[in-house]
């Protein structure tokens, strides 16, 4: 199943249309949750690099979009998303002219129309706030490869200045199960308002069954969380989850996102942090507002 793709191709392993309407297991390794920590970080801006990056021929257009904050708290950071999202837009556009070549010839040996549909990837970086030393940033990848509908992944991520890696989910929760539980109940009460017919005990084990830790994917929430600002100037307000189209329900139900506000979090956060968190998040949906044009 296409859904969590780690720091493979992310072009090449998402040229497939659909995938199957039925859940599974959410594994770790999402792509987005990945790009940033993908490769050592240049020392310099990379060949060609824009915040704003767009190129479109007759069969692809493909669209990167870096947000300015995340250049000015870390270059090295916004430098590493560039070099691999401009790796992923390349293969996409060398993709497409091969499908355009290959579906030309077919339609010359049968006489019928061509079967092409031109290609888009989008590859968009926000960055959700900055908080002193840390910057949250949420990523989107947008792909149509000409089946039935386009397809979309969401990912997030909290990183220190200077550091590659983004900082895991323990870095600020100290009791995992806690915050699983939390996380299950906020899941399970936003698909109730999109309207299950099953009872919330239902849906919530059906959530702990694909949400549960294995030995390939211990840390589900790995690159599916960012940094929600807070009403209260310098606090972080909460944790917000983001959930790609297939990791938790059907296509059809589209991508879920869901906060977790501080005062919810305050018994469970690591000391380090718990003085970092305070007031009432200020939700910005980053499903509705970063979620690329092809894949709406």
């Amino acid at each position: 199943m296409i859904r969590l793709l780690s720091k493979v191709s992310l072009a090449a392993l998402m040229l497939s249309a659909c995938t199957p309407e039925a859940a599974e297991p959410v594994a770790d390794g999402n792509a987005v949750a990945e790009i940033a920590s993908a490769e050592a970080a240049p020392r310099a801006a990379p060949e060609g690099f824009q915040t704003a990056y767009n190129l479109e021929s007759e069969n692809y257009a493909v669209q990167l979009d870096i947000d300015p904050a995340i250049l000015a708290f870390d270059p090295a950071l916004a430098y590493r998303l560039w070099s691999f999202g401009k790796t992923q837009l390349d293969e996409l556009a060398v993709s497409a002219d091969e499908g355009r070549k290959m579906a030309d010839e077919d339609a010359a040996t049968s006489g019928e129309d061509s079967w092409f549909m031109g290609y888009t990837l989008e590859i968009a970086h926000k960055a959700t706030g900055v908080f002193d030393d840390v910057i949250s940033v949420s990523d989107t990848v947008a792909v149509y490869t000409g089946g039935a509908h386009p397809n979309y992944f969401l990912g997030g991520g909290i990183y220190r200045k200077g550091e590659t890696e983004s900082l895991p989910l323990s870095t600020f929760i100290a009791d995992p199960a806690a915050f699983g539980e939390l996380a299950i109940k906020a899941l399970a009460m936003e698909k109730q308002q999109r309207g299950y017919a099953d009872e919330p005990a239902a849906i919530e084990a059906s959530l702990e069954e694909l949400l549960a830790p294995t030995t390939d994917a211990p840390d589900v929430y790995k690159g599916r969380f960012v940094f929600a600002p807070s009403s209260e100037p310098g606090k972080i307000g909460g944790i917000t989850l983001v959930f790609s189209p297939y990791d938790i329900g059907s296509y059809a139900e589209g991508a879920y996102e869901v906060t977790l506000p501080a005062i919810e979090l305050k018994p469970i956060l690591t000391e380090a942090w718990a003085p970092r968190f305070g007031g009432e998040p200020v939700i910005e949906e980053v499903i509705e507002e970063e979620q690329p044009a092809s894949a709406q």
